[in-house]
């Protein structure tokens, strides 16, 4: 699929994004900072601090909403260019996951009961193949121009096309409202034993 030369980040697997946010933690527990979690007495919000008060990340807590949506993040180094005496924390998140999150909102807002589920356990090769080979003919822009568009311009270009040609080519189902999907084995793997999120703070 050469979709990837757009948006990289809309080709990984959910389960294999959110591995990133080990990124996080060896930065952390490398640069002297503790888990200070227990003492938070929540076993759904991590926090970790810096003992050392020159530190520039003085604080690194989660959020339960956010952090099974992150992908990758960046450690920003301000000081060299004198706009703050912090370094943030650069979090990026899939904007297509985040919108399913709220999807079953929005549809009982709306009056709709029902709503589309793909069945990606159940992709046989030949469907996967048709449904790339549709995305690529369906995404025709060049990634230069892609490449100046702000992020929300990006994100809603590739979500519309991805489901107007998965519900074209890839199986799905009509569930209810209630439905909850099944998370990925590793991913809540991974939320179990460590829920985080990101902000700094002073």
């Amino acid at each position: 699929m050469n979709l990837e030369k757009f948006y990289p980040i809309f080709l990984h697997q959910p389960q294999v994004a959110v591995k990133r946010i080990h990124k996080l933690f060896h930065y952390l527990l490398s640069h002297n900072y503790e888990d200070c979690t227990p003492l938070n007495l929540s076993s759904t919000l991590g926090i970790y601090h810096h003992l050392n008060t020159i530190t520039r990340i003085d604080f690194v807590w989660s959020c339960p909403l956010l952090h099974h949506y992150m992908l990758t993040l960046t450690i920003f180094d301000a000081y060299d260019i004198h706009i703050s005496d912090h370094n943030p924390i650069i979090t990026y998140f899939d904007a297509s996951l985040l919108s399913d999150a709220i999807k079953s909102a929005r549809a009982r807002q709306l009056g709709r009961n029902t709503q589309r589920v793909f069945k990606y356990d159940s992709i046989s090769t030949e469907q996967w193949t048709a449904f790339a080979n549709d995305l690529d003919a369906l995404c025709p822009i060049d990634p230069l121009v892609f490449d100046a568009w702000p992020l929300n311009q990006k994100c809603e270009y590739l979500h519309s096309r991805i489901i107007k040609v998965a519900k074209s080519n890839l199986p799905s189902v009509t569930v209810s409202n209630t439905y909850t999907p099944k998370k990925p084995i590793t991913g809540q793997k991974v939320k179990n034993q460590a829920p985080i999120g990101y902000q700094s703070g002073s």
